[in-house]
């Protein structure tokens, strides 16, 4: 490939991948009208980015475009550099290609990384593979890779350092399994290896979880020293150091783990990494990043201008030993350096105060952080179940408060009443509150049915995401109306011409539910998203088509679906369109987020795209209670025009009210199991194909009643 052409890879690539995943093949057929080797070999870069993961945490598929395009890593296998026999490939990065190796001398595994031949005329690669080789043998510390030989055989240049046999803290934070207490001595590790550079004057300024592996025996390793830079430069490397800021036009980092004055390209020092450590801190307990946006460009705003989501509701709903964890998570990432910890060492002794308080505590040893967030927040559901969780601040307390106690005594009132005017039934293991969730919903007091969607709303939540935050009263009667409008088909039947009975809808669902949870499971898509989105969309009718032409159960327009390799012929076949409704949800997590409240802009972006829901946001990040999720946008309403109040603003609240339906279908006379029990996954992975038939039957049996 002639250097033109390669630039002009090169540039529509990036304008690509700040596309949502959806748009790229229009935009790729756009861009290379003319030209199908090339958008081939782009198409080919893409599908390694989605192979990897985000691109951005991946710098060295787009640094290092070229080896995918030109440089085959298998090649290699078997092959002799010095003393060293290559045996695997273990990867690419930025500075070179990564291998494991047999040192013969010595009769040990080594990792080799390899600068191939291609780049050594590139100066700046050049430099900086020399540069890391430097850096890293200068530091001697257990927790940082070790050394073993830099060289160069055969017009080859290498790094061998130690093999490490584990998982990078990108792979254990995916498994979603750390304790609190493991992550506690994954980042004590973490932390005293960076006290260690610091101090010999280096900064990392790379910290993340791809770049930290833990071994079997529980040691963990900071990697690739790459872009690490010395504390105070001398005057004859001045020029040398201004190009460690930016290359390619970028600043030098990964966005997402990037300090506010790294990613303007300011001057930084020890407290940069501070901060990236506290980022993977942050994502390791909660299992997201704390500054995230659709693009790059987003994030940078986020990290520059935006407050993450807090670790806890608020400090009063979690124990005095989480509160220690959550204030220092929160120093390590103030955008003000003044604020954060001054020195890893500084940050080392908190982080062992902390140990030792949940150590006497008897917390963390067994449970991770949202077990324990959870077990607070069990403990106090009761008397706020109908008032928001998460208040942005403090002068909303006592009013929530207020509210709280009030409701307490009108449902209190409400509990009484209902006993004296008929018997009480017998309550299984004394638990008498959940008797009135027992009822048949239209039964139920005003109040009682407050308190019932509360709870199911919670619940569906906790289905979606982690950390779901609770409704106040205007978001939890926006789903009542929602569920009075389907009750309302209690008694309707399709004989007397005015419409179809809830039984009808739902159990018209069960043939379809193994197809869509195998579809969602294997995009790692909320189930329950995938089965109550066609009760909504369609009222599971296969076939049907609205007024704008969208098709199906999950309608689809013609030219949606065909990015998803589903044919307009094809939109009533839902073996085809499930995985695409998986396919296309699942770009809009990448988007919005994977929490149970992102999950709510995930669902409203269904119904009226993902710019919507991002200018949306912006328009109202203003308000003095602004958190991330629909139900911000559905307070302020008033503010986002007539289409967004006729539609989109009761979009979210009819989900939830079909999902509360559907799963406690004996509050509403149903004669089906929850929705969720019938789709014969087991562990999200695997379909039981002898519950399929069975459940198949069982939806025909109740259509045909």
């Amino acid at each position: 490939m002639t250097p033109e052409r390669w630039q002009k890879v090169e540039a529509i690539l990036q304008d690509a991948l700040d596309r949502p995943p959806h748009e790229r093949a229009s935009f790729l057929d756009q861009a290379f009208s003319d030209d199908d080797d090339l958008r081939n070999e782009t198409a080919t870069l893409i599908a390694a980015h989605d192979d990897a993961g985000d691109f951005i945490e991946q710098p060295a598929l787009v640094q290092d475009a070229r080896v995918v395009l030109g440089h085959q890593l298998g090649n290699n296998i078997g092959r002799e550099i010095g003393v060293y026999r290559i045996v695997d490939c273990l990867g690419a990065g930025g500075m070179g290609e990564v291998y494991l190796a047999e040192d013969s001398r010595l009769d040990r595994l080594v990792a080799l990384k390899l600068l191939p031949a291609f780049f050594a005329s590139d100066d700046e690669r050049l430099a900086r593979f020399q540069r890391e080789a430097r850096t890293a043998s200068a530091l001697n510390h257990p927790n940082i890779l070790t050394i073993h030989e830099v060289g160069e055989a055969d017009g080859v240049r290498f790094i061998a350092t130690e093999f490490i046999d584990g998982q990078t803290i990108q792979e254990l934070i995916a498994r979603r399994e750390l304790t609190l207490s493991e992550i506690l001595d994954i980042a004590k590790q973490i932390v005293s290896g960076l006290a260690t550079a610091h101090a010999a004057g280096i900064v990392h300024r790379d910290i993340k979880p791809d770049n930290i592996m833990r071994r079997r025996d529980g040691l963990v390793k900071i990697l690739d020293f790459g872009i690490a830079k010395l504390l105070e430069v001398p005057a004859s490397d001045a020029h040398a150091g201004a190009a460690m800021f930016t290359e390619t036009g970028a600043v030098v980092g990964t966005v997402g783990y990037m300090s506010p004055e790294q990613a303007r390209g300011l001057a930084i020092d020890e407290r940069t990494d501070i901060w990236s450590f506290g980022v993977v801190l942050y994502q390791m307990l909660t299992h997201r990043l704390p500054f995230s946006g659709a693009t790059r460009m987003d994030t940078l705003v986020d990290i520059l201008e935006r407050e993450p989501l807090p670790l806890a509701p608020a400090a009063a709903d979690c124990s005095p030993e989480l509160q220690s964890l959550v204030q220092v998570v929160e120093k390590t990432i103030r955008k003000n350096r003044e604020d954060r910890f001054q020195t890893a060492l500084e940050l080392q002794d908190d982080l062992k105060r902390v140990q030792e308080r949940l150590d006497s505590a008897g917390v963390g040893k067994e449970e991770t952080f949202a077990e324990l967030l959870s077990r607070n927040d069990a403990a106090s559901f009761g008397a706020d179940a109908l008032t928001k969780t998460k208040q942005s601040s403090s002068r909303y307390g006592l009013l929530a408060l207020g509210f709280a106690l009030l409701l307490a005594i009108i449902i209190a009132a409400a509990f009484a009443n209902q006993n004296l005017r008929a018997p009480r039934p017998a309550a299984s293991g004394g638990a008498a509150p959940v008797a009135s969730f027992e009822k048949v919903y239209v039964e139920m007091t005003d109040a009682e049915q407050l308190a019932f969607i509360a709870a199911q709303e919670q619940r569906i939540s906790t289905m979606m995401g982690d950390r779901p935050g609770k409704l106040d009263e205007d978001a939890l009667r926006a789903i009542k109306r929602q569920i009075d409008s389907y009750v309302t088909r209690s008694n309707r039947t399709a004989d007397a011409g005015n419409g179809e009975s809830l039984d009808l809808l739902y159990a018209r669902a069960v043939p379809y539910l193994p197809t869509i949870a195998r579809s969602f499971a294997a995009r790692k898509v909320p189930v329950i998203i995938g089965i109550y989105l066609p009760m909504i969309e369609s009222a599971y009718r296969p076939c049907y088509e609205s007024s704008i032409g969208a098709k199906g159960l999950f309608q689809f327009l013609p030219q949606t679906a065909r990015h998803y390799d589903v044919g307009s012929g094809e939109l009533c076949n839902v073996e085809k369109v499930a995985p695409a409704a998986a396919h296309y949800i699942a770009d809009h997590m990448a988007e919005l987020g994977d929490d149970a409240e992102s999950m709510t802009l995930v669902l409203l972006s269904y119904n009226t795209g993902s710019t919507f829901v991002r200018g949306s946001l912006r328009e109202v990040r203003d308000s003095d209670d602004y958190e991330r999720t629909f139900w911000i946008l559905f307070r302020n309403r008033h503010r986002l025009g007539e289409s967004f109040r006729n539609e989109g603003a009761g979009y979210v609240p009819m989900f939830f009210a079909a999902a509360i339906i559907g799963e406690n279908p004996r509050n509403f006379g149903l004669k089906l199991e929850p929705l969720s029990t019938l789709t014969g996954v087991s562990d999200l992975t695997k379909l039981d194909d002898a519950n399929e038939t069975r459940r198949f039957a069982l939806g025909r049996s109740v259509l045909h009643k």
